[in-house]
């Protein structure tokens, strides 16, 4: 299994570099980076190529606009205001990256020191990557196939060409948040170990029986001296979060407005696609089929990058849950592990874990079900404003 996760972040690396994301050199060997001059030329090329067949493709090619032929102008627009932004939030998510290249790279520096001083980390976090890994490559490789298929009869060099460049953007937007996504498994698999060793300490502290006596000052100073290096683990681990937010925050801002519309877009599409039957009366049935089963890993995938968040957002609830476990402590314990303990949880209060992009908006579960809220709402008003200008038979 851990080969297995080894392999998908090897290949996840070279697929950034593929894409141009990543624009350094990583040493498989011994995981040191260094920015050099073939990385920086490498991704140059790939983004001025993937950039330059999407401007030829929208001026010269309408192969892609006559698939919607039977579309009306809500379609038209829907569709447009999505792949603008689309291009847009890829654009700035680039940009993002030369601007900050110096920062991702003492980042990645940061998570392979991590992984080195806690190789187990990737005991609990590698089936969430293996399975964000497998979605994410399913997914892309059916929307190749699709393409492919509604472009069977108009397929040359130039539209195949314009195809890599436009299912580059979605590659783009996985790379990103593949490496984000693992990141964050990481620290969440730091969080359990610490919750591990949070809990065996939680238990011997309640076996204590104050009695003044040699053996008990002597475990109470072990878990005192236990305890400050969970302390100062937990600290530098959300020290290492924050900076992680605050490189990303830009890309990740970028990427959720460009998950907000897709949703959005899909929702609709879905809606068109059974109401108008025209469009889809030249289509394979496999496309159907297989378009289908594209919706529900790209459901799938989106259910994982939430998730992954939460479940760190639920590993540090279970360090505070297991700190205030102090309580049931036996009274007039040694004063230093009653002084550690009181600092673990001021350090706590005074700066609560939270993910803030931009001083905008915050990453939990409540702010998660405001947004579906807004999801299903906007969908819907796009399809009652379908339903009262346009009538299936118009197509």
């Amino acid at each position: 299994m851990v080969d297995l996760v080894k392999w998908c972040l090897l290949i996840s690396y070279f697929y950034g570099r593929f894409t141009g994301i990543i624009n350094f050199e990583i040493d498989i060997k011994t995981g040191r980076t260094r920015i050099t001059s073939r990385a920086t030329i490498c991704a140059a090329c790939s983004q001025l190529t993937m950039f330059g067949l999407l401007a030829y493709n929208s001026l010269y090619s309408q192969a892609m606009t006559s698939m919607w032929s039977n579309a009306n102008y809500t379609h038209t627009y829907v569709f447009l205001v999505i792949a603008t932004f689309r291009l847009i939030c890829v654009f700035m998510a680039l940009v993002s990256r030369w601007c900050q290249r110096r920062h991702f790279v003492r980042l990645f520096n940061s998570f392979r020191r991590l992984y080195q001083s806690n190789p187990d980390i990737i005991k609990y976090c590698r089936r969430g990557i293996l399975s964000k890994c497998i979605c994410a490559t399913i997914s892309e490789t059916l929307q190749v196939v699709v393409a492919l298929i509604m472009m069977r009869n108009q397929l040359t060099l130039a539209t195949a060409l314009g195809i890599w460049a436009v299912l580059s953007m979605t590659a783009i937007i996985n790379v990103i948040i593949t490496q984000y996504f693992i990141a964050m498994a990481h620290i969440r698999g730091r969080y359990i170990l610490l919750n591990q060793e949070l809990r065996s300490l939680m238990t011997e502290a309640r076996s204590l029986v104050p009695d003044r006596s040699g053996v008990y000052v002597t475990r109470c100073c072990s878990l005192a001296d236990r305890l400050e290096r969970i302390a100062l683990a937990q600290s530098d681990l959300q020290a290492l979060t924050e900076r992680l937010s605050r490189t990303y925050q830009l890309q990740v801002l970028c990427l959720v407005i460009t998950y907000y519309l897709n949703l959005v877009g899909n929702v609709y599409l879905v809606y068109s696609l059974i109401k108008y039957k025209s469009l889809t009366a030249d289509w394979p049935k496999a496309i159907l089929v297989l378009g289908s089963v594209y919706l529900a890993f790209y459901y799938l995938d989106c259910w994982l990058n939430s998730y992954n968040v939460f479940y760190l957002l639920d590993a540090h609830n279970e360090m505070v849950k297991l700190l205030g476990l102090r309580t049931l402590l036996q009274p007039g314990l040694d004063r230093r592990l009653e002084a550690v303990f009181d600092n673990f949880l001021l350090n706590l209060s005074r700066n609560p874990f939270r993910l803030r992009f931009f001083g905008l908006f915050e990453v939990n579960r409540n702010n998660s079900a405001m947004v579906g809220n807004s999801l299903l709402t906007h969908s819907l008003l796009l399809i009652q404003y379908d339903i009262q200008h346009f009538k299936a038979s118009r197509n």
